[in-house]
């Protein structure tokens, strides 16, 4: 979380978070009042407080994280490597049936378990959880109920997703139509023409198979439905 008073960005893994958080810190003229990477929202909450979340299509998600890894990278790569799983990165189709299995769940933390994992992907349960005040108490509670986590949507607390496929433009949007008097505009310019990404994979997708079988793919739609509902429905 990435709090300036008047609004708080919730930085949602492998989505341009820290591009975000460093042209906040470049471009924004609010006191920084909280930063704690990947933190979610808790007795913190502030009902006139604009909360905002950057968000990816679940495949680019994957693909993003699998690459984090095959550089040794991130926190998932630590996880796995510790109960010795690395073997998931011998090929994308490993790492994604890997991760969509809900055996697997409890390896990869954040909360994150089996009767979660039956029915939420990994990358749309962390979405949900940075888009809940006490994400963990609903979710607990939901499940008891035997209702479906999506229906958990109707209490998000943020006010705005930004594509990370349309970051800039998002960014532009956020800095100079919703919140200008907050942002140094002449900083805004200089930063969406010339910044480069932060945090990105060295290994790019062009130098790696990022392919997947049907069965996976169906899947990976099935688990990730929260997060691809986010998108159009063309995207295969």
């Amino acid at each position: 979380m990435h709090d300036f008073g008047h609004f708080a960005y919730l930085d949602l893994h492998k989505t341009g978070s820290s591009y975000v958080s460093k042209f906040l810190r470049e471009c924004c003229t609010c006191k920084e009042t909280y930063f704690k990477k990947h933190d979610w929202v808790t007795n913190d909450f502030h009902v006139n407080k604009f909360y905002f979340i950057s968000i990816r299509n679940p495949l680019s998600m994957y693909s993003s994280l699998y690459r984090y890894g095959l550089d040794r990278k991130g926190d998932v790569f630590g996880r796995l490597k510790r109960s010795n799983n690395l073997k998931v990165y011998d090929s994308f189709e490993y790492f994604v049936t890997f991760l969509l299995d809900s055996e697997n769940a409890n390896i990869l933390g954040y909360g994150y378990r089996q009767n979660v994992a039956e029915s939420m992907g990994f990358m749309s349960f962390r979405f949900l959880k940075l888009s809940l005040q006490h994400p963990m108490q609903k979710i607990t509670q939901i499940l008891k109920k035997g209702e479906k986590l999506e229906s958990l949507e109707q209490q998000f607390i943020t006010r705005l997703e930004i594509r990370t496929e349309e970051l800039n433009e998002g960014l532009r949007v956020f800095s100079k139509d919703i919140f200008p008097q907050y942002f140094n505009q002449i900083s805004v310019d200089r930063f969406l023409l010339d910044s480069e990404k932060v945090n990105s994979s060295k290994t790019t997708p062009e130098k790696i198979d990022l392919t997947v079988s049907d069965n996976a793919m169906n899947e990976l739609k099935d688990k990730e439905k929260l997060l691809f509902s986010r998108y159009s429905t063309n995207l295969f």
